[in-house]
């Protein structure tokens, strides 16, 4: 499995989930990533025992010679492999030009959540080809990139997330409300999210800023961090705002699930570096009703009206989602039946349909 990342971001932890579930099913799962940069996931994967390979680079900015090396050291190990499964375009490229001139390649895998990883181009076409299969997040997806690279629908297979319920489930959140300062009889939406200009934060206190005045009992909770908080924050002043929006910081682990289930209600735009959007997952498993983007996997994850609303991405359509969601009997209603829907998402699910993938991909390459 290769990706060119050192850190525990969302794909990383979604690649490190999928190991695991393979290894269940008997199959031997070694690493190569970034191992240049500084960062957590080299030791992550050790501490739950797999094989990182030292000798790998991976760097996404490579400098000629580490390519080069990169591309001789991954060909050495490609002889005793069945399958090799690249996250993203760099360590795809590598693996190309290794499996160059190899009698006997190994099958060729290639995930592509996220819209920016399937953007037109002749060299990602040529890559994408070269595949035996490729792994989309969505049903959208998975018909975009058949039409734009041509590529059979036999290669290309939905694979969606998942969500553990033992870990994401709804928890007791009262003193978390209190804490943010939130009355009982008060309602809290909340964006969980990287602060960065791409999640569409303006949107969101926009479209707040719209139904404030109609909804004094409301507030708006900016669960996270990153290097737009300060334009956010501004942002968030000049609409007036004060005292209507939290910053609630960056929770992790079960203070983070304590977090989801103190929201009456998820805003979710725009997918992140995981288009399997797992943070809608996880608020869904809490119990939570999501307004999500009409856009990648959040749009197939969330049945409009069932789960929550499905809208465009605009100041308006948001800001109508917020109003029908001031009824406290529409917001248990789709949170009851989110909370249904986040159970079909299992690991264990997810494992099973990837092995699927892996035997396809196995004989289209002829292994």
């Amino acid at each position: 499995m290769l990706l060119s990342t050192s850190s525990v971001t969302g794909p990383a932890e979604l690649c490190l989930d999928d190991a695991k579930g393979l290894k269940k099913a008997g199959h031997t799962v070694v690493f190569g990533l970034d191992t240049k940069r500084a960062g957590n996931y080299a030791q992550a994967i050790k501490a739950v025992g797999y094989e990182v390979m030292e000798e790998l680079t991976l760097c996404r900015k490579p400098t000629p010679m580490e390519f080069a090396r990169d591309v001789a050291r991954l060909r050495k190990r490609l002889g005793n492999v069945d399958l090799v499964h690249c996250r993203f375009s760099h360590d795809h490229t590598v693996a190309l030009a290794a499996m160059q001139r190899l009698k006997a390649r190994p099958a060729l895998v290639r995930t592509a959540e996220t819209a920016n990883s399937m953007r037109s181009g002749l060299l990602r076409g040529v890559a994408f080809r070269a595949c035996d299969a490729v792994i989309v997040s969505c049903q959208r997806y998975q018909q975009h990139i058949r039409g734009t690279f041509k590529l059979p629908a036999g290669k290309v297979h939905v694979v969606p997330g998942r969500v553990d319920v033992r870990r994401w489930n709804p928890h007791e959140a009262a003193d978390m409300r209190k804490a943010w300062g939130v009355a009982p009889n008060e309602v809290v939406f909340g964006i969980v999210a990287r602060i960065k200009p791409d999640r569409l934060h303006d949107v969101v206190l926009r479209s707040f800023a719209r139904v404030a005045l109609e909804m004094p009992k409301a507030k708006l909770a900016i669960i996270g961090r990153g290097e737009h908080e300060r334009a956010v924050r501004e942002m968030a002043t000049g609409l007036g705002l004060e005292g209507r929006v939290i910053f609630a910081g960056y929770p992790t682990g079960e203070e983070l699930a304590v977090s989801y289930s103190a929201l009456d209600a998820k805003i979710w735009l725009a997918e992140g570096n995981d288009g399997t959007c797992r943070a809608v997952l996880e608020a869904m498993a809490c119990g939570v009703p999501i307004v999500a983007g009409d856009s990648g996997a959040m749009a197939e994850l969330v049945r409009d009206g069932v789960d929550g609303y499905v809208v465009k991405a605009t100041d308006e359509a948001v800001a109508e989602a917020l109003r029908k969601l001031t009824d406290p009997k529409v917001r248990k209603a789709l949170g009851r039946s989110a909370l249904e829907r986040a159970a079909e998402f299992t690991p264990k699910a997810r494992a099973a349909k990837l092995a699927e993938v892996y035997s396809s991909a196995l004989k289209v390459s002829g292994r």
